[in-house]
C-alpha cells in the first residue's frame, strides 16, 4: 500500500531513533564537561590530574573536590553520583594510603544537580579500619 520508500523511510527513522537512543543513555549530561580520568590519576588520586576528572564506581561516577592531609591524616572531598558509594570510594583512597596515613576520612556528597543534601563520611584507621556515618 505504502510502497518501497515509504517501508525503507520507516527503516531509517526507527534506525536512527535507535542509536540516538541508545547514544543519549550512555551520554553524561551531568559531567560539566569533565572527562573521565586516565590511568595514571587513578594510580596518584592525590596528584593534580585526580582532581580534573570522574573516576568510575559502582553506582555511576566521583571526582575528588579537594585533599587536605595533617601529619599522618588525610581528609579527602568528594562528590559522588550517588552516595551509596561511599566506602568503594574510600576503600580507592585507603588502598593508596594506608602506608602513609594513619588515618583516612573520605567525606561524599551528592553532585549539586541531585538535589541531595546528605553527606557520608567514611573514616578508616589502622586500629579499628573501616566506618561509615551519615548526616
Amino acid at each position: 500500500m505504502f510502497g518501497k520508500p515509504a517501508v525503507f523511510l520507516a527503516a531509517a527513522l526507527t534506525a536512527q531513533f535507535t542509536v540516538t537512543a541508545c547514544t543519549h543513555r550512555r551520554a553524561r549530561a551531568d559531567s560539566y564537561g569533565v572527562k573521565r580520568c586516565p590511568p595514571s590519576a587513578a594510580a596518584a588520586l592525590l596528584s593534580p590530574d585526580a582532581l580534573q576528572c570522574w573516576f568510575e564506581a559502582p553506582r555511576g561516577h566521583w571526582r575528588t573536590l579537594k585533599t587536605e592531609s595533617h601529619f599522618d591524616v588525610l581528609v579527602a572531598h568528594v562528590e559522588a553520583f550517588d552516595t551509596r558509594d561511599s566506602d568503594a570510594i574510600a576503600s580507592r583512597f585507603v588502598a593508596f594510603g594506608r602506608e602513609q596515613f594513619s588515618e583516612i576520612l573520605v567525606y561524599v556528597q551528592a553532585e549539586n544537580n541531585r538535589g541531595d543534601a546528605r553527606v557520608t563520611r567514611v573514616r578508616w584507621t589502622r586500629k579499628d579500619g573501616m566506618s561509615s556515618l551519615e548526616f
